[in-house]
C-alpha cells in the first residue's frame, strides 16, 4: 500500500521543485511549473530551458529561483519566472556546479573538486576560491558561515565573506551528500549509511547511527520532535527521535532512483523519477 497521495499530475518526473509559501515551483523538461502546494493546481507554467534535462537543481529564496545545470547557473524572478541572469561558472564536466544556497544578497555554487563561487544578487559579480580539494555535494547556510559536506566524507566550516575553511570534521570516507540544520544543531547523511548528529558550535558529533539505510539516503526535515529521512533506492521513509537519533518508525513508499522532499506542517512533499508529478503524504496519518 502506498501510503502517499498524488497531489499534481505533470506527466513525467519533475527534476527539483522549492516549496515557498502557497507555491511549489518545480523544473519539468525545458519548463519552470508553479503549482498550488494545496490543491495542486496548475498556475504557471512556461519554457525557459534549451532542452530537456533531469540533471537540474533548484532552490528558491528572496523572490527568486536559482536553477544549476552542469556549468549553468539560471536565475529567475519568482513571481512570474521571468529570466533574470544566465551565468556560465564552470567549462566542462570537470569544472560543473554540485552544490547551492542563496542567502538575501549572495548565491553560494560549489564546484567540481572543491571549488567554491560566490555571484553578487545584485551586480550578478563573481568570486571564487579554491576551497578543499574535494567536491562539495551539500552547501547549507548557517550564520555568517556556509557548512558543506564533501566528496571524501569531510564537514567544513566555511566563511561567508572570506570563502575560506575555518573548522572541518572527518565523518567518514564517503560522500556527505545531505545536511540539515535545526538550530545550533547540524545533521549529516553520508553516502556509507551514517546518519550523524553535530554540534556546529564546537564541531563535535553527538551521536551516531550506522546503516541508517541500505543505500543512499537524504535528509527529508523536522516533523515536531522527528527527524525524517528518506532513501528512493530503498523506497523507504524514516522517522528518527531528534535527541537520541533512535528510529521510531520505518514506511515503505514506492519510490525510484533519487527525488526531493519537502515537509511544511504535516505535509510532506516528494518527487521521484517514478513519480509523474508531485506526491503528497500526511505524516501525521502514518
Amino acid at each position: 500500500m502506498n501510503p502517499a497521495e498524488r497531489l499534481a499530475y505533470i506527466g513525467a518526473a519533475a527534476a527539483d521543485f522549492a516549496v515557498t509559501g502557497a507555491h511549489i515551483d518545480c523544473i519539468f523538461g525545458r519548463e519552470l511549473i508553479k503549482l498550488n502546494r494545496h490543491t495542486g493546481e496548475i498556475l504557471l507554467r512556461k519554457t525557459v530551458f534549451p532542452k530537456d534535462g533531469l540533471s537540474r537543481k533548484l532552490t528558491a529564496q528572496g523572490g527568486e529561483i536559482f536553477v544549476y545545470d552542469f556549468c549553468t547557473l539560471y536565475i529567475f524572478r519568482q513571481e512570474d519566472f521571468e529570466p533574470l541572469c544566465t551565468l556560465k561558472l564552470g567549462e566542462d564536466l570537470s569544472s560543473d556546479i554540485c552544490g547551492m544556497a542563496a542567502d538575501d544578497g549572495t548565491v553560494y555554487c560549489s564546484i567540481r573538486n572543491g571549488g567554491l563561487t560566490a555571484v553578487d544578487r545584485r551586480t550578478y559579480e563573481t568570486r571564487e576560491a579554491e576551497i578543499s580539494g574535494s567536491s562539495m555535494w551539500s552547501v547549507e547556510i548557517f550564520g555568517p558561515h556556509l557548512v558543506c559536506g564533501t566528496v571524501d566524507g569531510r564537514l567544513l566550516l566555511i566563511g561567508r565573506d572570506s570563502l575560506a575553511i575555518e573548522r572541518e570534521l572527518a565523518l567518514g570516507k564517503k560522500n556527505i551528500a545531505s545536511l540539515l540544520i535545526d538550530g545550533d544543531i547540524l545533521y549529516a547523511a553520508g553516502q556509507d549509511g551514517v546518519l550523524s548528529k553535530i554540534s556546529i558550535g564546537d564541531f563535535a558529533v553527538l551521536a551516531q547511527r550506522k546503516n541508517a539505510h541500505r543505500k543512499m539516503f537524504r535528509l527529508g526535515g523536522m516533523y515536531r520532535d522527528r527527524l525524517v529521512t528518506v532513501s528512493h533506492p530503498c523506497s523507504e521513509l524514516a522517522l528518527w527521535d531528534r535527541e537520541s537519533l533512535e528510529r521510531v518508525k520505518l514506511v515503505e513508499i514506492p519510490l525510484r532512483l533519487s527525488g526531493r522532499v519537502c515537509i511544511e506542517g504535516d505535509r510532506l512533499y516528494i518527487s521521484s523519477r517514478n513519480i509523474p508529478g508531485i506526491d503528497l503524504l500526511r505524516l501525521d496519518e502514518i
